[in-house]
């Protein structure tokens, strides 16, 4: 079990460095969300999904792993981090649970920061529609009749909007 658990442990602390560059990524994300640089968003997010592909590797060897304690232990049903901690020696156990604790405290930071993000793009959109519907508004169509008796109809304060930009 000793090597599984420092496996663990080593799993937990790769995902908590990748996920602690992703928190950086999430703060310059904000940043740039307040700047409305549309390009810096879109690299930003590009590079945190090279980042979420190695942390689903590492996932992926984590759930195996935790399989392998769990064939290895009398444990009925799923095995938590806990479990495993509890049927370790103790110095290996306080590893294991500090890693854990400390790759939550990442997680819930960069939840954190991605919920702002995320309210930071939603008032923006809501900012453009606002204004893109003020100047729809303002544009109206003025007819009457000119001096042939034919009417005259023409755009007054004409906007054209690009959809695709």
């Amino acid at each position: 079990m000793d090597y599984s658990a420092r496996e663990l442990i080593d799993i937990l602390e790769h995902e908590r460095e990748i996920y602690e560059k992703i928190f950086h990524m999430e703060e310059e994300k904000s940043d740039a969300i307040i700047e409305r640089d549309g390009k810096v968003i879109e690299e930003l997010s590009l590079s945190q999904e090279k980042f979420l592909k190695e942390i689903e590797i590492l996932e992926n060897k984590r759930v195996t792993l935790m399989k392998k304690c769990k064939s290895a232990s009398k444990i009925k049903g799923e095995i938590t981090l806990q479990d495993i901690i509890e049927s370790i020696d103790s110095a290996q156990s306080r590893i294991l649970k500090q890693a854990g604790v400390e790759l939550k405290n990442v997680l819930l930071k960069v939840a954190r920061v991605q919920d702002l993000n995320s309210q930071l793009l939603t008032d923006n959109m809501e900012f453009y529609d606002i204004i893109i519907s003020g100047l729809k508004n303002s544009s109206t169509i003025r007819s009457g009749y000119g001096s042939d008796g034919k009417e005259q109809a023409g755009t007054v304060n004409p906007v054209l909007f690009n959809i695709k930009a």
